[in-house]
């Protein structure tokens, strides 16, 4: 499995917390690390993660934590979600193979990211998005799914608003290799252009996801993982 990470944000919302928000503590542990872990529980054997200028404590960090990894470390400002996003998964699609790409701040549980990924590898769908009926978000990204599981409809073409997208996602190299002649603002904007303009897109659906943006977020995390704990 390979898979890639977008980490290059600035987390200013979490700016309080005195560190980079990847390393931000949750349950005594760099928020970044329980993404890794469950990534590299499915398999992965190689992360290619998208830092930003500020990230050299985050690569020190996932280098001595994880240190069987293959790591390919991306430097770069970004300007946006959408072109962080396209930077990550052109430098996957190097082959026709699959992969996974999961944003820094998303925290779910090892068995639905092992699903996600089983579908990811199984698909025949362009791309395959993870989406979540537990909305705790000011600006979610709706997508609406039909009965076959497949993505209708995202963003402001979404009608049913049952489901939000949650920071994982699944690319074939086909549509990976597409993104180098696509412009956007916004990653958002490109979901809902692509299955307007007719993208195969599959979903998963997991119970409950944990986007940690805020401080308030993190208290939530900590006991997502409690929960998951007893489970």
């Amino acid at each position: 499995m390979r898979a890639g990470i977008i980490a290059a944000g600035l987390g200013e919302r979490l700016k309080g917390a005195g560190v980079l928000k990847p390393l931000v503590p949750v349950a005594g542990r760099p928020l970044l690390h329980w993404t890794v872990d469950a990534l590299a529980a499915c398999g992965a054997s190689s992360v290619a993660i998208l830092l930003n200028s500020t990230g050299a404590p985050v690569r020190r960090s996932l280098e001595q934590a994880f240190p069987r990894l293959r790591w390919e470390f991306l430097e770069w400002d970004s300007p946006s979600s959408w072109e962080s996003f396209r930077k990550v998964c052109l430098t996957l699609s190097v082959d026709d193979r699959p992969f996974a790409v999961a944003t820094a701040d998303v925290l779910a549980r090892p068995e639905d990211v092992a699903r996600f990924w089983d579908r990811v590898r199984t698909s025949r769908a362009d791309a395959v998005l993870a989406v979540t009926p537990f909305i705790d978000d000011e600006k979610p990204l709706w997508a609406d799914v039909d009965a076959a599981g497949r993505v209708t409809a995202v963003g402001e073409d979404a009608r049913e608003r049952r489901f939000a997208t949650c920071g994982l996602y699944g690319m074939s190299a086909k549509a990976s290799r597409a993104l180098a002649g696509r412009a956007h603002e916004r990653l958002r904007d490109y979901w809902t252009a692509a299955v307007r303009e007719g993208l195969s897109v599959e979903a998963v659906v997991l119970d409950k996801t944990i986007d940690v943006d805020r401080p308030e977020d993190v208290r939530a995390a900590e006991q997502f993982l409690k929960e998951g704990a007893r489970r």
